[in-house]
């Protein structure tokens, strides 16, 4: 008709689409032209995709060693400013290869980081500082990190006789049951993996990078002393010293320390 405005196909079936729906076909999957590192869209992460992925191991799991400790140091800057924004910080062990998010400490700010610093039990430092003593050992005979192996009967003796933080216990069947208890905890806590053989254990390099000698030493002469003067009914936990502290996920719903 004349006097009326001309209206094409398209232009009707747009006008028609009442809910403004956009077509799928239109919507980008992944990607953004305007950002190079953008793995979908709107992404304004400024991290590759393998930098993206060794921040958020260090953020999930205990430490990170091989591939993934190669890639943080090749991308060292934007992992650790992605640490920083959840307030942790990186720690580099270049003698293992191993690195570790620690929580910062002395914060402003009333804000917890990703992750936080829990105390252990004496019968968890006591067994601590016995994997580094033993980890010293093999360090001397130059035996490699792999190799590591501890077993579950080695780690009781220790407990249990000499100076031992149990030794003085009369209760076999309780005491059996805590140091097994105490063991598991150690493997989830990333001190011991599993081994194929049954009550094998094989120490990781976090033990001595969460404890160096001298302060395993001191370890071992506090529990002692604590374990001659302590009586049945004592249960209090001895202070921790910050160096030597284990840390607790509290983004995850995986069970931590």
């Amino acid at each position: 008709m004349d006097g009326e405005p001309m209206i094409d196909n398209a232009a009707a079936n747009a006008l028609d689409n009442t809910d403004n729906t956009v077509p799928v076909e239109t919507v980008p999957n992944a990607g953004d032209s305007a950002n190079p590192y953008a793995l979908f869209h709107g992404d304004t992460g400024d991290m590759p995709a393998e930098a993206r992925m060794a921040a958020i191991a260090l953020k999930r799991e205990r430490y990170i060693d091989g591939e993934l400790y190669d890639i943080v140091l090749t991308h060292q800057q934007a992992v650790e400013r992605s640490l920083n924004n959840d307030l942790l910080y990186l720690v580099i062990n270049q003698q293992y290869h191993v690195m570790i998010a620690a929580p910062v400490n002395g914060l402003e700010a009333d804000i917890r980081s990703l992750k936080t610093r829990a105390s252990l039990t004496r019968e968890e430092a006591a067994v601590l500082a016995f994997l580094r003593i033993r980890v010293l050992e093999y360090e001397n005979t130059k035996t490699d990190a792999d190799s590591w192996i501890i077993s579950h009967d080695e780690i009781r003796a220790a407990l249990t006789t000499g100076a031992g933080y149990l030794a003085s216990s009369n209760d076999e069947e309780g005491t059996a049951k805590k140091i097994r208890a105490t063991v598991s905890r150690m493997a989830t806590y990333g001190y011991l993996e599993t081994t194929d053989e049954d009550d094998m254990y094989r120490i990781t390099p976090l033990v001595p990078v969460v404890l160096d000698r001298a302060l395993a030493d001191e370890w071992l002469d506090l529990c002692a002393q604590q374990q001659a003067q302590q009586t049945p009914q004592q249960t209090e936990q001895p202070e921790q010293t910050e160096q030597v502290t284990h840390e607790e996920q509290t983004a995850y719903s995986e069970e931590e320390l």
